[in-house]
């Protein structure tokens, strides 16, 4: 018993240790202030800057599929893996190219034209990525729950399309209804439209699923929570 005691104690004080990191890391800060301007520019380059967590998480998956498609040019699989990857650390334009060559030896997938959709839009050419995002809803519009209905509405959402984008984002939801990303994003192109209520009640839906999903999402799904609070002041 006693030891059980001493070790949640010990626990609890690993867990204040966080809050004495940061009392001296804002300390460091505030005596060397261009460390500061530099975190500034850090965060502002966040999507540019390839993640360091992602890197050596993928470093060794990267360097096996590269080898295999070097060794099989035909590996549909590795080039789809690959490119899933490059997409997941934000880097779309190198995923284009294995997805291009992917599609031109499996026609028949839906998953493909969806992947390259996702990497068109990502690297900025939605007027591109729609056609395919199409052909991917059309052959499986459940694949992914519903996530080719989401990047189509996001590229027509661009496209200033906001009819078609609401109508893009109510199907996702349709298929996906705990999104909290599809509500936020209905309540903006709500708000497009003038649809004034539509969006306030797209708005507090989006809160209420927040308030419904399990934890281990709603890290995922926080940035989308906070832009409803915005929302729900105006902003």
């Amino acid at each position: 018993g006693g030891r059980r005691r001493r070790r949640g104690r010990t626990i609890r004080s690993m867990g204040y240790l966080a809050y004495i990191l940061l009392v001296f890391g804002a300390s460091y800060a505030l005596r060397y202030p261009y460390l500061l301007g530099a975190a500034g520019v850090v965060w502002l380059l966040r999507r540019r800057l390839p993640d360091p967590y992602l890197y050596f998480k993928h470093a060794g998956h990267v360097r096996r599929l590269k080898a295999e498609i070097a060794h099989n040019a035909d590996n549909v699989t590795a080039r789809r893996d690959l490119a899933k990857i490059w997409l997941a650390k934000r880097r779309p334009r190198r995923a284009l190219g294995l997805l291009e060559e992917a599609r031109r030896r499996d026609r028949e997938s839906a998953e493909l034209p969806f992947l390259l959709g996702k990497a068109l839009y990502e690297a900025g050419r939605a007027e591109e990525s729609l056609p395919l995002i199409v052909e991917a809803a059309q052959k499986s519009e459940r694949q992914m729950y519903g996530e080719a209905f989401l990047v189509a509405g996001k590229a027509l959402r661009k496209l200033g399309r906001f009819a078609e984008a609401e109508d893009a984002f109510v199907r996702y939801l349709t298929i996906n209804s705990s999104s909290v990303e599809g509500r936020v994003l209905l309540a903006c192109v709500k708000r497009a439209l003038n649809d004034a209520a539509g969006a306030k009640a797209a708005t507090r839906e989006a809160l209420e699923t927040f308030a419904a999903v399990p934890r281990f999402r709603r890290r995922a799904e926080l940035k989308w929570y906070l832009r409803a609070r915005l929302m729900t002041v105006g902003l």
